[in-house]
């Protein structure tokens, strides 16, 4: 049985990606080639869903075990929590400490993210000098998670800490968001508003 204590230093928030990696037994074998194995900075030929499929599937089985030995609901705010405080403290990091912190900044870092590019569908509601809103018609990271029967965990790790990561781009930054597709609704609406 796992204590709180445990999971946190053992199982970091969106950490476990190996945990759930189908070769998981070859990770430490001796592999032996003729060529030598391609590296780190390669790019593999994998789709963005074979990408998530590799990434989530595994994971998702690893964080419904636990939760059944945790207990669900607590494990669901363990994880919030925890995805939260992450969030915040990566989307820290990466700004520059002089980058300025207003709606067209931010704006900007979700049109260039890549990562929204592949894994996102989505159309622009509102763009204006105190809001801006996209409603997703279709998510991977929900696609994934759903497919696992775990979207209340990918809720958890993946939608959840939005709210953290904006207030942390700027304290006035605001985000409101009704559905999502990861809880089974036609669309997410997320909207964000700059309060002056």
């Amino acid at each position: 049985m796992f204590t709180r204590r445990d999971l946190f230093h053992i199982l970091p928030a969106r950490a476990a990606a190996c945990l759930g990696c189908t070769g998981a037994a070859l990770c430490g074998a001796q592999i032996t080639s003729q060529t030598p194995p391609a590296g780190f900075g390669e790019k593999a030929d994998m789709t963005w869903q074979q990408v998530f499929d590799f990434s989530y599937k595994g994971y998702a089985g690893v964080m419904k075990k636990l939760a059944a030995q945790i207990g669900h609901e607590e494990f669901l705010e363990m994880l919030q929590r925890a995805s939260s405080e992450a969030a915040a403290e990566r989307l820290t990091a990466l700004l520059p400490p002089a980058a300025p912190r207003d709606l067209g900044t931010f704006e900007q870092g979700m049109k260039g993210n890549s990562m929204y590019r592949y894994a996102l569908v989505y159309d622009i509601v509102e763009e204006s000098a105190s809001a801006f809103e996209i409603r997703v018609s279709q998510c991977l990271w929900a696609k994934t998670w759903r497919a696992q029967h775990a979207a209340d965990i990918g809720y958890a790790v993946i939608c959840h800490p939005d709210f953290a990561a904006s207030a942390a781009f700027n304290a006035k930054l605001r985000m409101t968001r009704t559905k999502t597709l990861m809880q089974g609704h036609d669309c997410c609406n997320h909207r964000w508003v700059l309060e002056i």
